[in-house]
C-alpha cells in the first residue's frame, strides 16, 4: 500500500499526536508521514543495531510528547521502512 502524507494513517497517531508532532520549529516539526519516516531514518547510525534504532525513535517520540500509541508508531514506521530499506528493522530480534 502506498505511503500517504497524512500522519493519522500511522497506527498510534490520532489528532492529538498529529498536533504534538507538528509542534516545533524547522527540523523538529513533523507534519507528514514522509517526514516521520525521515526522522526514523536519521536516527540510524552506522553502528546502531535495529533494537537500538527503535529505542532511539521511541525516546525521540517521548521527548516530543507522544505518549499514547508510541509503541504502535515505532512498530508501524519500522515495519514499513523495512520494506524499502531492508535491514533497518529486525522483528526476530524481539522474540
Amino acid at each position: 500500500e502506498p505511503i500517504g502524507l497524512d500522519l493519522q494513517q500511522v497506527p498510534g497517531i490520532g489528532p492529538a499526536n498529529a498536533r504534538i508532532l507538528a509542534e516545533g520549529e524547522g527540523d523538529d516539526k513533523v507534519e507528514t508521514t514522509h517526514q516521520l519516516i525521515g526522522k526514523f531514518l536519521m536516527l540510524k547510525g552506522r553502528d546502531v543495531t535495529p533494537i537500538e534504532h527503535c529505542d532511539m525513535f521511541w525516546h525521540w517520540l517521548a521527548a516530543k510528547g507522544v505518549n499514547a500509541g508510541r509503541n504502535n508508531v515505532v512498530l508501524a514506521i519500522a515495519e514499513k521502512t523495512e520494506i524499502f530499506v531492508p535491514g533497518v528493522y529486525d522483528a526476530s530480534a524481539y522474540v
